[in-house]
């Protein structure tokens, strides 16, 4: 078999006419070394005409580094906000030259030991914790080595630690405030149940419903079975003196409150509003169409994956990092 030849960075430079050193600088995104547009735009050219790779291995040996980064969720692979959050990550991360080493069995009691272990022998650069509940103990663990990790989550929890979160309910005001211009005087919560720490959503929401004068009429919890959450939403709808509206605290519990309405005959949104927190490919799918608090995953994944780089490279960077989600209308309510 003929052995392929391999574009290096040397091909580079002499396509692009300028020195290996310069070509490293450019790739690597070097910050105090000044380069003219033109001939970083030369070498990118070249890279793109040479169709060049940098060897993360070579990169990694050279630096002592292993040019990955761990990803922690709780959420499955499969699960649509993960996947987008991690699309971003991938897009963040590409920049530095660094790739993602997805890590499970965060419950485990070996997992934090782990985790440090990856670290120090080379074998991980940092982590990001995207939708994770990041335990007490390991984030001590973490600080006391001086590991660099980010925590990604819809809300920042200002734990002192490096975040990207979103201002998503900063909107419920304003979509409890729509709900009552709708016609609705009590609303119900339904949602996950947490089972390590409060959730702020709940707060948010009671919050909310004093400053339109609303009545709470209930907070309905559950765990993520499909079941649990469709015998679930049946009872609240058939409760003697059921809400005009329902707030759900993910996408899934607001379609299978939808399920279950469309089940007991209830017109949605005439005699019931419904809407809900979070992103889906589904809220424009479904019937009626579901109004949502979207958040901005892919932007959040990137975000962080910069976050942690900067933090990896010893570089200054924002602690927290809070970005925009938008209300989006639609027929739900």
């Amino acid at each position: 078999m003929k052995k392929k030849n391999r574009v290096s960075s040397k091909d580079v430079a002499r396509e692009a006419g300028v020195s290996q050193a310069t070509v490293s600088y450019v790739l690597n995104d070097v910050k105090h070394i000044k380069i003219r547009p033109e001939t970083r735009q030369a070498v990118w050219d070249a890279v793109k005409k040479l169709n060049y790779h940098p060897s993360h291995i070579a990169r990694g040996m050279r630096l002592n580094k292993s040019m990955s980064v761990g990803v922690i969720s709780d959420r499955s692979v499969a699960n649509y906000n993960f996947m987008k959050t991690l699309e971003g990550i991938k897009v963040g991360l590409a920049k530095f030259n660094y790739s993602i080493t997805l890590l499970y069995d965060t419950s485990e009691e070996h997992f934090p030991r782990e985790l440090i272990s990856y670290y120090k022998s080379n074998r991980l650069d940092g982590f990001i914790f995207a939708f994770a509940l990041l335990d007490e103990s390991i984030k001590e663990e973490l600080d006391n080595k001086k590991i660099p990790y980010v925590i990604i989550d819809s809300h920042a929890h200002g734990r002192g630690s490096h975040e990207v979160g979103t201002d998503y309910l900063n909107h419920l005001p304003t979509l409890t405030a729509v709900f009552k211009k709708k016609g609705a005087k009590k609303l119900a919560y339904f949602g996950p149940r947490r089972e390590n720490e409060t959730d702020p959503r709940i707060e948010a929401y009671l919050d909310a419903l004093k400053g339109n004068a609303l009545h709470n009429s209930g907070i309905h919890l559950c765990s993520f079975n499909d079941d649990e959450i469709q015998v679930m939403a049946h009872k609240i709808l058939l409760q003697s003196e059921s809400p005009q509206g329902i707030l759900a605290g993910t996408p899934r519990f607001g379609f299978h409150v939808l399920k279950a309405a469309a089940k007991l005959g209830i017109d949605v949104p005439g005699k019931l509003s419904v809407a809900c927190l979070g992103t889906s490919a589904f809220h424009g799918l479904c019937h009626p169409s579901m109004t949502a608090v979207e958040l901005p995953l892919f932007e959040m994944g990137r975000t962080g994956a910069e976050m942690l780089a900067n933090l990896m490279n010893d570089q200054e960077g924002e602690e927290l990092i809070v970005l925009p989600s938008e209300i989006v209308m639609r027929e739900s309510l």
